[in-house]
Protein backbone atom coordinates (compact mmCIF):
# COMPACT_ATOMS: atom_id res chain seq x y z
CA UNK A 1 0.00 0.00 0.00
CA UNK A 2 1.30 3.46 -0.85
CA UNK A 3 1.07 6.28 1.63
CA UNK A 4 1.70 10.00 1.35
CA UNK A 5 3.00 12.15 4.18
CA UNK A 6 0.13 14.30 5.45
CA UNK A 7 -2.47 11.74 4.40
CA UNK A 8 -5.22 10.73 6.84
CA UNK A 9 -5.17 7.03 7.60
CA UNK A 10 -7.04 4.67 9.88
CA UNK A 11 -5.01 2.42 12.16
CA UNK A 12 -6.19 -0.75 13.86
CA UNK A 13 -4.14 -3.00 16.12
CA UNK A 14 -3.68 -6.69 15.42
CA UNK A 15 -4.01 -9.52 17.99
CA UNK A 16 -0.26 -9.49 18.70
CA UNK A 17 -0.11 -5.76 19.51
CA UNK A 18 1.43 -4.56 22.76
CA UNK A 19 -0.68 -2.78 25.33
CA UNK A 20 1.14 0.46 24.41
CA UNK A 21 0.03 0.21 20.77
CA UNK A 22 -3.51 -0.75 21.71
CA UNK A 23 -3.78 2.16 24.14
CA UNK A 24 -2.42 4.73 21.66
CA UNK A 25 -4.96 3.70 19.03
CA UNK A 26 -7.83 3.58 21.53
CA UNK A 27 -6.93 6.90 23.18
CA UNK A 28 -5.75 8.89 20.15
CA UNK A 29 -7.23 7.29 17.04
CA UNK A 30 -8.20 5.43 15.05
CA UNK A 31 -7.73 8.21 12.47
CA UNK A 32 -4.24 9.69 12.27
CA UNK A 33 -2.20 11.91 9.97
CA UNK A 34 0.87 10.21 8.52
CA UNK A 35 3.98 12.18 9.55
CA UNK A 36 6.74 9.82 8.40
CA UNK A 37 6.77 6.75 6.18
CA UNK A 38 7.45 3.30 7.66
CA UNK A 39 11.16 2.89 8.31
CA UNK A 40 13.64 1.20 10.59
CA UNK A 41 14.46 3.22 13.70
CA UNK A 42 17.52 3.56 15.92
CA UNK A 43 15.83 3.98 19.29
CA UNK A 44 16.20 1.26 21.95
CA UNK A 45 13.65 -1.53 21.85
CA UNK A 46 12.90 -1.19 18.13
CA UNK A 47 12.90 -5.01 17.74
CA UNK A 48 14.28 -4.71 14.18
CA UNK A 49 10.88 -3.87 12.65
CA UNK A 50 9.71 -0.83 10.73
CA UNK A 51 7.92 1.91 12.67
CA UNK A 52 5.60 4.64 11.42
CA UNK A 53 5.15 8.16 12.82
CA UNK A 54 1.53 9.21 13.24
CA UNK A 55 -0.17 12.34 14.55
CA UNK A 56 -3.58 12.49 16.21
CA UNK A 57 -6.08 15.31 15.81
CA UNK A 58 -5.37 16.42 19.40
CA UNK A 59 -1.70 17.07 18.54
CA UNK A 60 -0.20 13.85 19.93
CA UNK A 61 2.38 12.28 17.67
CA UNK A 62 4.52 9.22 18.06
CA UNK A 63 5.89 6.05 16.55
CA UNK A 64 3.95 2.77 16.26
CA UNK A 65 5.48 -0.54 15.14
CA UNK A 66 4.27 -1.76 11.75
CA UNK A 67 4.15 -5.40 12.88
CA UNK A 68 1.44 -4.51 15.44
CA UNK A 69 -0.93 -2.46 13.25
CA UNK A 70 -2.99 -2.52 10.09
CA UNK A 71 -3.40 0.68 8.08
CA UNK A 72 -6.11 1.80 5.73
CA UNK A 73 -6.26 4.94 3.62
CA UNK A 74 -10.03 5.05 4.11
CA UNK A 75 -10.06 7.35 7.14
CA UNK A 76 -13.41 7.43 8.93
Amino acid sequence: MNFDIGQKITATFNPNASSRTKNRIRERGPVFILRDLPDFTLFPGNRGVKWIMLQADDGWFGWLPMDEIELSTEAT
